[in-house]
């Protein structure tokens, strides 16, 4: 690992002209304009391709060989309790079966066989044999331009996003130019402070403000070649609408049907503009940096919304790293946020560019389409990885953009170049990682990206004193070590799970599999005729799943993909039951959610009155099933207690899922001290690890509301 270390100069003049020359590191390679490009391929639904085979694999201390597995009696056996007759087709790795229906069935069906199989004494478990579609393909029109994702030298993002599209708990900082209103960045925002101090200079009418848009910071001629204007001197260019641009790349709305993809599909973003009309103040990027990590910053409102991750698409020329600019890292750091900086564009050694040269960021330089250095991009022992800030025209890098020149107009989208493009490219991966690890920090996660940085293109010159980091990053190999990695330390539950004297009791386990809806010791509210219901569209354990909303009428059963009605409250309830005499208890389910981010939300919590809940809640999408554990020991001691799920919806016409449940467990402690680790049922070792492949780590629920 390549150790950045710099000098302090302290001398104030070398800080006053960094000051007022720090600039953003990419243009336009072409003027802002919508690119035509053609239609992404819809990728079928996985869940709606029908499938002809069952794998099934047969407890530890019944293990069959093939002949014993193939044997008529046995197959008679499994085809009377599957009500259809299986033909085995072979042996397969870990020791597993793989029968043959008669036909292909809808997957729903095969799993409800499956869940027959599985009630099989001498069965550890059976599942279909699901048919995997090509690598996750985005609907986004023009997501076949952005080149930079998916080809070659890309930053492998179809694989990566089979491992996980993100979540919404991992917050960006754009730390830019502000950002405009697009229909490709709708909702994704989720606040921002303007840190421009010079009113000249924010070029919005005032200084500091919560108002974190865009105004456009265009330079004119005049502007530029009078020596009495503020902007004497200054590039003269149209409005770049960078921080648009940036914001896009890491998290444009993606499967949306429109537009462009971002990296992370659900992250939220908070815009920090500290960049105006020529540029931006090294003090207003340090109080921006602070404000986006959490910490308080003088005269400036908290903010709610601390980013774990920051990105500087941003710089100027400084032989070494500002006692500023390090202070606002070290701090930034040390709260456990992670800074994303752009290399810079002088085609010169990086080490003589701020914020690059800075200890504790991960600096990035650009490649082209080709895999190599892109002719601009900085280089040298500073940078850590590369990734594509590409080059002129359709070889740039494609996102979020207006058509204004000076103010704001209409959306667009625009290929733009520069170590500023590079840099979101990595930040959204970042975000990525957090979303299977939400406790990396810096150190570690800079070690996975140079790690698993991908060679560059055939040609390079990245060696030695020109070098460009690690390789090009690498998404998909960073998602897949951290997995690896994970999966070794994940908690294992033992069956008499006790230790120190005590013993686990279940008091219920649902996975919702029975013929009626709600199962006995459950009940469901009803709003405007909806409730709770049971879906077998989409489910974890089992068959069937717990449905929001979408359940329909009294817990009926509705299409598969019907959307949620808006203006509804929904409670599934399960108890009393007794902790009087728990030392421990605890709640374990599994969640899928598909809702409005901000707007609908799924909340657990437990009450001692049936009324009055405590708990938590999410909103947005979950990117799949996520595990929570959820501590009752505020209840302890209780007689009658009530665990608690709800579902409130404001409004929607594109998320037709709503909220899952399933695989539902509470228990306590009981006789003395349990294990802690203890989170799930062991009965299927194998479905517990096919979950955490999706997750690569347990789900680490936010901070109570």
């Amino acid at each position: 690992m390549n150790i950045k270390v710099s000098l302090i100069k302290a001398t104030c003049a070398s800080a006053l002209v960094l000051s007022s020359s720090l600039s953003l590191y990419g243009q336009p390679s072409q003027p802002d304009a919508d690119i035509l490009a053609g239609l992404g391929t819809l990728q079928q639904p996985i869940e709606d391709i029908p499938t002809n085979q069952l794998i099934i694999k047969y407890r530890e201390d019944r293990l069959f060989s093939a002949a014993e597995a193939m044997a008529d009696a046995q197959m008679a056996r499994l085809s009377a309790r599957a009500g259809v007759a299986l033909t085995y087709f072979r042996p397969m790795s870990g020791e597993a079966h793989v029968l043959q229906l008669p036909a292909r069935m809808p997957v729903a069906e095969v799993e409800r066989i499956a869940a027959r199989l599985s009630a099989l004494p001498e069965v550890a478990y059976a599942e279909p044999d699901y048919i995997m579609m090509p690598m996750l393909t985005p609907n986004d029109p023009q997501y076949g331009s952005q080149w930079h994702y998916h080809e070659t030298y890309g930053i492998n993002l179809p694989q990566a996003w089979d491992i996980t599209t993100g979540n919404f708990n991992a917050v960006v900082a754009v730390i830019d130019t502000g950002h405009l209103m697009h229909r490709d960045l709708n909702g994704r925002f989720i606040g921002g402070y303007d840190f421009i101090s010079d009113v000249a200079t924010a070029n919005d009418g005032d200084g500091r403000d919560p108002n974190p848009l865009d105004p456009g910071d265009w330079v004119t001629s005049a502007e530029s070649s009078d020596p009495n204007s503020p902007f004497y001197r200054c590039p003269v260019r149209n409005s770049s609408w960078h921080g648009t641009h940036v914001a896009g790349t890491i998290g444009a709305l993606t499967n949306n049907s429109i537009g462009v993809s971002g990296v992370n599909w659900w992250a939220k973003m908070i815009s920090v503009r500290v960049l105006g009309k020529c540029g931006g103040a090294t003090s207003d990027i340090a109080d921006g940096m602070r404000w986006a990590a959490g910490l308080s910053v003088p005269g400036v409102p908290n903010n709610p919304n601390p980013a774990k991750v920051l990105n500087l698409s941003l710089g100027g020329n400084s032989s070494t790293c500002p006692t500023t600019f390090q202070s606002a890292i070290n701090a930034v750091n040390a709260v456990g946020s992670i800074v994303v900086v752009a290399a810079g564009n002088s085609n010169t050694n990086a080490s003589g560019a701020t914020p690059a040269n800075c200890n504790g960021v991960i600096t990035v330089g650009a490649t082209n389409r080709s895999g190599v250095r892109a002719w601009y991009s900085n280089y040298g022992s500073v940078v850590d990885v590369s990734a594509p800030g590409g080059e002129s025209g359709t070889n740039g890098v494609l996102s979020t953009a207006n058509t204004g020149t000076q103010g704001p107009a209409s959306d667009s989208y625009a290929y733009k170049q520069g170590t500023s493009m590079a840099a979101p490219h990595v930040a959204g991966v970042v975000s990525l990682m957090l979303a299977i690890n939400p406790t990396l920090n810096f150190t570690t996660t800079e070690t996975i990206l140079k790690r698993t940085a991908k060679p560059f293109g055939p040609g390079h010159t990245c060696t030695g004193a020109t070098s460009c980091g690690a390789g090009i990053v690498n998404a998909h190999a960073a998602l897949q070590a951290l997995t690896l990695t994970k999966r070794n330390f994940l908690p294992r539950v033992g069956r008499s799970g006790s230790a120190g004297g005590g013993n686990w009791v279940t008091i219920t386990q649902e996975s919702f599999e029975g013929a009626t809806f709600p199962p006995p010791g459950w009940a469901t509210t009803n709003s405007s005729g909806f409730a709770w219901g049971r879906r077998n569209c989409l489910s974890f354990h089992g068959s069937f799943a717990a449905w929001a909303v979408g359940g329909g009428t009294a817990g009926a059963a509705l299409a598969c993909n019907s959307n949620y009605p808006h203006n509804i409250s929904v409670w599934l309830t399960y108890g009393p039951f007794d902790l009087s005499n728990a030392t421990a208890a605890q709640l374990s389910f599994r969640y899928y959610l598909n809702s409005e981010p901000g707007y609908d939300f799924l909340f657990w919590g437990s009450s001692i009155n049936n009324s009055n809940y405590n708990g938590q809640q999410i909103s947005g999408n979950s990117g799949g099933w996520i595990n929570v554990t959820f501590d009752l020991s505020s209840r302890l001691g209780q007689s009658q207690v009530w665990i608690g799920f709800l579902f409130s919806s404001d409004y929607s016409i594109t998320f037709p899922y709503g909220a899952l449940v399933d695989n539902v467990l509470v228990r306590k402690c009981v006789g003395g001290t349990c294990t802690s680790s203890l989170s799930q049922p062991e009965e299927n070792p194998h479905e517990w690890e096919s979950a955490e492949r999706i997750l690569g780590a347990p789900y680490q629920p936010p901070p109570k509301p």
